[in-house]
C-alpha cells in the first residue's frame, strides 16, 4: 500500500528501508497506539461531520501531496480537497502510493520548501 508494485517503486521502498536502518541516532519516536487509534477516529469523523464542506473557509495556503495511486488515502480525495481549498496547492507523485514522501523523498523535501518559501 505504501509502495506500487513496479519495480522502480519496490526498488525506492527498499533504498527507503536502507535509509531509515542507517539512522540510529536523532529518531522521532514510534507512534503510540494511542496516537493510531485518534487518527482512525479523527478520519471517521471527517466522513459524519461537516468538516469536509468547511475546507473553503480555509484561507491561509495549503499544500496537498499524495501518490497517484495511494489506496490509503485514495488519490482523488487529495484532488478533491485541493478543489474545495480555495488557496491550495496540488502535487500528485507518479508510480507511488501512499509512501510517497519516501519514494521520492529528496523532491518531496524541495516541493515543501519551495511551497513555505514562496512570495
Amino acid at each position: 500500500m505504501f509502495f506500487e508494485q513496479t519495480e522502480t517503486s519496490r526498488a525506492a521502498g527498499l533504498n527507503y528501508l536502507e535509509r531509515l536502518a542507517r539512522r540510529k541516532d536523532d529518531r522521532a519516536p514510534l507512534v503510540k497506539p494511542e496516537s493510531v487509534q485518534a487518527q482512525i477516529k479523527s478520519a471517521v469523523a471527517w466522513g459524519t461531520n461537516s468538516t469536509f464542506d468547511r475546507l473553503g473557509e480555509i484561507k491561509q495556503p495549503v499544500l496537498v501531496a499524495n501518490g497517484d495511486h495511494d489506496i490509503m488515502v485514495p488519490t482523488i480525495n487529495s484532488y478533491i480537497v485541493s478543489q474545495r481549498i480555495p488557496n491550495a496547492q496540488l502535487i500528485i507523485y507518479p508510480d507511488s502510493g501512499h509512501g510517497f514522501m519516501f519514494q521520492y523523498a529528496d523532491l518531496f523535501a524541495e516541493h515543501v520548501s519551495m511551497f513555505l518559501n514562496r512570495d
